[in-house]
């Protein structure tokens, strides 16, 4: 009896010895737990608020409008050539008849008084007066390619040859390099460059828009749609589906979200010219800079492109800064 009554008091105060022992493990378990818990989210948080901040700087879903300064310089200038509208036709920064243009333009930047390279002439002397810089005498009533229908003219094709990267003149339906077979030879300007060492180089500056490869862009790409495709025979409708099939994939791109492409849309005749600017930090609306025009806009591509103005982009406003293009 003494024995048993020896092991009662001993025995208990082991199994309370043993409860506290346990729930001092318990409590240092939950406490490892929680730690490891907030650690995970703090990390968590950590990489939200990244990302969260890389998001300000580009908007997921709009193609302008981020708040970062523009690059000084571009990797490509992609510039969409459309025919034969003035705003009044389209409606002022792309009205809702054109959706797919018309959300690019509540967006991203748009002149309202832009002008062609020569208001009296039709496309040829605007394509050509486009890239060149200067209405070129060679160059009007819309003739077909050939010693006295061409430009000796320097260009931003050449321009940018000569500096040892790729321009492009990409030609919708066509099959052939250097050729405009299945579009219009007229909406095709590389094709009448015909100075230096221009001729030497047509089957690399002019190809089929199937040869566009939106993961190795050219320094600069001139697309030239079909004749139904920019609106010269067809409707506005059929031109925003176009544009939304092909210019999107460019805004899509990787090199376009890394703020290295600035994408044009560009209008040939009938002022005031509808155009687009659109670049990650394009400022959205309408901009109002006098002069506004051709020749300013080729002087933002060579700016754009680290390249020399020519002719009157050497005079022509900058219209960068308004843009924050």
């Amino acid at each position: 009896m003494v024995m048993r009554e020896g092991r009662g008091p001993t025995w208990t105060m082991r199994i309370g010895r043993l409860s506290t022992a346990l729930v001092v493990l318990a409590v240092l378990a939950a406490a490892c737990s929680s730690s490891q818990s907030n650690a995970s989210r703090h990390r968590a948080s950590t990489t939200t608020t990244s990302a969260t901040t890389t998001s300000k700087a580009l908007p997921a879903t709009a193609p302008c409008g981020a708040t970062t300064q523009p690059p000084a310089h571009y990797r490509s200038v992609v510039v969409f050539s459309f025919e034969n509208r003035r705003w009044s036709d389209v409606g002022l920064g792309f009205g809702p008849t054109m959706p797919y243009l018309h959300a690019l333009g509540a967006q991203c930047s748009w002149f309202p008084s832009w002008t062609e390279t020569d208001p009296a002439q039709t496309s040829l002397t605007q394509y050509v007066g486009q890239v060149t810089g200067a209405r070129q005498p060679g160059t009007v009533n819309d003739c077909d390619p050939s010693a006295t229908c061409s430009t000796q003219a320097d260009s931003i094709f050449r321009q940018v040859r000569t500096s040892g990267r790729d321009a492009i003149n990409f030609v919708e339906h066509a099959t052939q390099p250097c050729s405009a077979a299945g579009n219009a030879v007229r909406h095709v300007p590389a094709l009448y460059l015909w100075g230096a060492d221009d001729r030497q180089h047509c089957a690399a500056q002019v190809r089929p828009l199937t040869d566009l490869d939106l993961k190795a862009l050219p320094a600069f790409a001139f697309i030239t749609p079909t004749t139904c495709h920019d609106g010269h025979d067809c409707s506005d409708a059929t031109v925003d589906s176009w544009a939304r099939a092909h210019v999107q994939p460019v805004l899509d791109s990787a090199a376009y979200r890394a703020g290295k492409v600035a994408v044009f849309i560009w209008y040939d005749e009938d002022t005031p010219v509808p155009n687009l600017w659109i670049t990650p930090t394009a400022v959205a609306g309408p901009h109002t800079d006098p002069g506004a025009g051709a020749a300013a806009t080729l002087r933002a591509w060579q700016s754009m492109l680290d390249l020399p103005c020519l002719a009157n982009a050497c005079t022509a406003p900058d219209l960068r800064p308004s843009t924050r293009s």
